[in-house]
């Protein structure tokens, strides 16, 4: 082939990589785009304010990647004091830039999140090319990625970045490791590199490898990853080539440990419900059905909920493990069937290797995004079967192969986009609530001053960050929020509610229909404290109220009374009441 020809190959080549890029920045815009809109939600007001008060040392930025869950950001009387602490100053540091150089816009980040989904998504188009898959074939997957119903709160939620940039790192990894060790595909015709390229693409990977380290913790399981794609490989030669970059990644490893232990004070594990304990009797059942659960996710797109979504399916045995066995035993058919060597070992390996990590914690829908690139590569080889000609088969059926390739993949994207967009409107009304509660807050008749008392009864789960949220709408600081109880449904009261005061002191909440601190609540308070909400607890030095249960059944409380060292009224303290009409209404006797 002539010279001119070989440029006019690339060229035409360049031009339809950068179609097939904007093809899916469109497909994410399109979907995700209205997120831009959305400012900040729950987890990223804290982000936010510890990012804007650190400074850029590591351990600044170590110190910035917390999350007070109970007794800094909001006291409550029914849960102990619990902080969740992580080691992610590469993600951390990126985003403190991003947040500084924007002028601290929240909108800054959410195009930063389009941004790193859309790295993430070229980077897996390219994969699955050099696994084998044609170029259509995989941007078409990369596409449904793209839009994948799972995926939602990690593009649209701020707080899940981390996850965008520990999966475009480990990607970009990959794909240094694989040219560095000559993978076939990877590398024109598996040809070996020149010794001095091949040690630029080592060191890049390894570099890479170190930054996703700095985002998230589930990283850690890279080199076991790739060791799975070098045993499919069956390399014989210039095995000792790739001892010296094993050996690095084992010695980030380690430098990796001993410093995170060195500025977090030890593993800084939290207990249960946050995280499942190795020794407690239940773990290896919640390891095993949570990965079923993560598998349904996956491949069903069976909403990830925490908490509550995995006993749901625990209740109902027959149907959880038979649809997993299903899941289950059509990847292993797609894997043995279609990907033989190197694919069907990779998708299954970084599936499940990336899984593992997170496995003890508790169940969150951005945990799937990481090891959604392994389901990437299932579906790929699915799809390629669905497509895949054969010499036995009858001239129209195979005939009819690529067309039922291409119809798979347009009923795969109109489920996965309708499902994706509608699943954004219920994720924008859960800020809508957070917004309303915190203006509503903000716009208390009776004003708000530095270090006033916030009670408030019958708030939303989502309301967990408003101290912040009015914080940064007022300009007040040293707030206190203090929930009486929580609302019995996510988005607030459903049933009726009443509120009545005994005197200027003690307070009675009552609720007809559903219960406080049942179903999911319930079952967080039981798995946090190991019991039921006592009879009576008493916090009146700290919270300043002794609270009585009054009325209560299996199904949980509807009635509680309040007993306040100091009245409600009192300067600098405020009783807010949610109901059915309002979100945060200053009550008064």
């Amino acid at each position: 082939m002539s010279r001119p020809d070989i440029r006019r190959g690339r060229r035409r080549a360049c031009l339809e990589l950068l179609g097939a890029v904007l093809l899916l920045g469109g497909l994410i815009a399109l979907l995700h785009g209205p997120a831009v809109r959305a400012g900040l939600f729950m987890d990223d007001h804290a982000h936010f304010r510890q990012l804007r008060e650190c400074d850029w040392s590591l351990a600044g930025l170590t110190a910035a990647c917390r999350l007070e869950l109970v007794g800094g950001t909001i006291e409550l009387w029914w849960l102990p004091p619990t902080t969740l602490r992580f080691f992610r100053p590469v993600a951390f540091g990126l985003m403190k830039l991003t947040y500084t150089l924007t002028g601290w816009s929240p909108a800054a980040l959410h195009v930063a999140s389009l941004t790193w989904h859309l790295a993430t998504c070229v980077l897996l188009m390219l994969f699955l090319w050099w696994l084998g898959a044609s170029r259509w074939l995989a941007w078409a997957v990369a596409a449904l990625f793209a839009i994948h119903p799972a995926h939602l709160a990690t593009v649209q939620w701020i707080a899940c970045q981390s996850e965008l940039m520990v999966t475009t790192f480990l990607l970009a990894a990959l794909l240094c490791f694989a040219r560095f060790r000559g993978w076939p595909g990877f590398v024109p015709d598996a040809a070996p590199l020149a010794a001095k390229a091949g040690i630029g693409w080592a060191v890049a990977s390894a570099g890479l490898f170190l930054l996703a380290l700095g985002c998230r913790e589930n990283a850690v399981m890279f080199p076991l990853v790739v060791a799975s794609g070098e045993i499919a490989v069956r390399r014989r030669r210039a095995v000792r080539r790739g001892g010296p970059l094993y050996a690095a990644f084992g010695a980030l490893l380690v430098v990796y440990f001993v410093v995170r232990g060195a500025l977090l004070g030890g593993a800084a594990l939290p207990q249960r419900p946050y995280v499942m304990p190795p020794g407690d009797p239940d773990f290896a059942r919640f390891v095993f059905d949570k990965a079923l659960y993560y598998l349904l996710g996956e491949y069903l797109c069976i909403p990830c909920v925490p908490i509550g979504g995995l006993p749901f399916f625990e209740a109902r045995p027959l149907m959880f493990y038979g649809l997993a066995a299903l899941v289950v035993l059509a990847v292993l058919l797609v894997c043995l069937r279609w990907g033989k060597g190197l694919p069907g070992l990779m998708g299954p390996a970084w599936l499940l290797g990336f899984m593992l990590p997170v496995l003890p914690v508790f169940a969150s829908p951005h945990h799937l995004y990481l090891p959604g690139i392994g389901w990437a590569v299932t579906m790929m080889l699915a799809l390629r079967g669905v497509g895949a000609r054969s010499s036995t088969m009858a001239g129209v059926v195979a005939r009819l192969r690529r067309p039922a390739l291409w119809t798979c993949v347009v009923v795969l994207g109109a489920l996965f986009g309708a499902t994706t967009f509608y699943s954004g409107l219920v994720f924008q009304a859960g800020h809508g609530v957070e917004d309303c509660l915190a203006e509503e807050i903000a716009a208390v008749p009776s004003g708000l001053q530095d270090g006033d008392v916030l009670y408030a009864a019958n708030l939303p789960v989502l309301g967990h960050y408003a101290r912040l949220a009015v914080e940064e709408r007022t300009g007040r600081r040293n707030l206190r929020l203090i929930p009486l109880t929580w609302s019995t449904r996510l988005l607030g009261p459903a049933t009726p509610t009443a509120l009545t005061w005994i005197d200027d002191r003690t307070i009675e909440v009552r609720v007809a229909g559903d219960r406080y601190f049942g179903g999911v609540l319930g079952l967080l308070v039981r798995e946090a404290t190991g019991h039921e909400i006592p009879a009576e607890v008493d916090r009146t030095r700290d919270l300043g109220f002794r609270v009585r249960v009054l009325e209560r059944d299996a199904a949980g409380i509807s009635a509680l009374r309040f007993e306040f060292q100091r009245p409600p009224v009192h300067p600098g303290i405020h009783l807010f009441w949610a109901s059915r009409v309002r979100w945060a209404y200053e009550a008064k006797p």
